[in-house]
């Protein structure tokens, strides 16, 4: 009995050794598997580029509106019937170019008429001084009364009043008779002709047919509503020479630039030189106005634009690409890859954009190479192979650099709440 009992304790120990072993032998196969596993993973692909500095100056942006500098309403002074239109629809016309022409014949003959009644009073009045001449001398002699002598001297005084005005109604028939010529008031594009050749026109003051509108579109002004605490700094970018309080902007030589609905940049450079004399109580706002000298004509009046207003030196600035930005609640970082090709995470302060990139005010250093594409597949100190492209950095915001430096240098910037280089919150 007892025999059996210890071969049937034997039996069970090394039935548990057996069972150890395989336990053993499946747990060293199974590593050897996730480390096969592990080492058959591919290391990631990336595409990164370099930090890069560009000079740039820190500017705020408006929408506006752009406005012809003059705008005339040519309208019809005089009745008639319309003879000629004198020039292309949308043309470019010079001051004193003749537009239209109203049929003259009977503005003539009336002229004419109020000429010849110049020449008839003309002609009595030197009736009427010859008259007076004799009743003069024979008043000397007692031939005549003192009544005929003042009758006399009467007639020679109404015939002077009668062609004083006869020659009034002459220049006033002469002016009727200019106004059947048309003439443009100003140079600049003209707009269609309102009416054509063979219309009657009616005249007057205020109530004559508008015919045409001319547009002066140089310079051209753009408007622009800023608040209150831009508009005073704007008018306190003074120079310590300046003895008078703020006033126009005219004075200060504060640069502009508008961006068109169709281009990327702001390609147009003009001048700040107005600002209204009060500030809208129910928006808090103040309008203001640029100047530029539309040279090329590429602005039209109408337009809705982008304006830029330089608030800042100029400065270095460094750039990303935009798709680098990743976001971790209310923090932006980027992957950038370094000397051992591994991953490594930066938290970074954003500035503002300038076309595809952006300014970083804080967290990464010039020459950094940043992860562009396949922020997705890396984790930070993952390692990784990394293709760099070059980047393609944006025109200036400092154009050109040498006139905003000289504007910018001469006048005194306010103080800003943080003197070092600028940030901007995340847009």
């Amino acid at each position: 009995m007892i025999r059996t009992i210890d071969l049937f304790q034997r039996r069970l120990a090394t039935l548990a050794i057996c069972v150890t072993c395989l336990a053993m032998v499946s747990n060293i196969v199974g590593c050897s598997r996730v480390s096969s596993q592990l080492a058959e993973q591919p290391v990631p692909k990336v595409t990164v580029m370099e930090v890069v500095s560009q000079q740039t100056v820190d500017a705020d942006e408006y929408i506006g509106q752009t406005a012809a500098s003059e705008i005339v309403e040519v309208r019809s002074r005089v009745f008639g019937y319309m003879k000629s239109v004198d020039f292309q629809d949308g043309d470019y016309v010079t001051e004193g170019q003749t537009l239209f022409t109203i049929e003259p014949d009977e503005y003539e003959a009336i002229h004419q008429q109020s000429l010849s009644r110049v020449e008839l009073q003309a002609a009595n009045l030197e009736l009427a001084k010859a008259k007076f001449a004799r009743q003069e001398s024979l008043l000397k002699l007692g031939a005549v009364s003192q009544e005929e002598w003042e009758e006399a001297r009467a007639g020679v005084l109404s015939s002077t009043a009668m062609i004083t005005s006869a020659k009034a109604d002459a220049n006033r028939t002469a002016i009727d008779l200019k106004y059947t010529v048309l003439k443009s008031p100003i140079s600049g594009r003209i707009d269609r002709a309102f009416i054509t050749k063979g219309n009657l026109l009616t005249g007057g003051m205020s109530s004559g047919t508008l015919l045409t509108k001319i547009v002066n579109e140089q310079p051209m002004h753009v408007y622009f509503d800023v608040d209150e605490k831009s508009l005073l700094r704007y008018m306190r970018q003074r120079s310590e020479s300046r003895e008078s309080s703020p006033g126009s902007l005219r004075t200060l030589g504060l640069a502009c630039f508008v961006q068109l609905a169709d281009e990327k940049e702001f390609m147009h450079e003009g001048q700040l030189d107005f600002a209204s004399s009060e500030v809208d109580s129910s928006t808090g706002t103040a309008r203001i106005r640029g100047v530029f000298a539309n040279e090329d004509r590429s602005l039209v009046s109408g337009l809705f634009v982008r304006v830029r207003v330089p608030v800042s030196e100029p400065y270095q600035a460094l750039l990303i690409p935009e798709q680098a930005l990743a976001r971790d609640q209310n923090l932006r970082y980027v992957f950038i890859v370094d000397q051992n090709s591994a991953a490594v995470r930066r938290d970074v302060e954003l500035g503002a954009q300038r076309g595809d990139l952006r300014i970083i005010s804080s967290g990464l250093q010039l020459g950094d190479r940043v992860v562009v594409k396949g922020l997705q597949r890396i984790k930070p100190g993952q390692k990784v192979e990394a293709e760099t492209v070059q980047p393609t950095l944006p025109p200036s915001s400092v154009s050109p650099p040498e006139k905003i430096a000289n504007e910018m240098s001469a006048v005194e910037l306010p103080p800003t709440d943080a003197q070092s280089r600028p940030t901007t919150q995340d847009r």
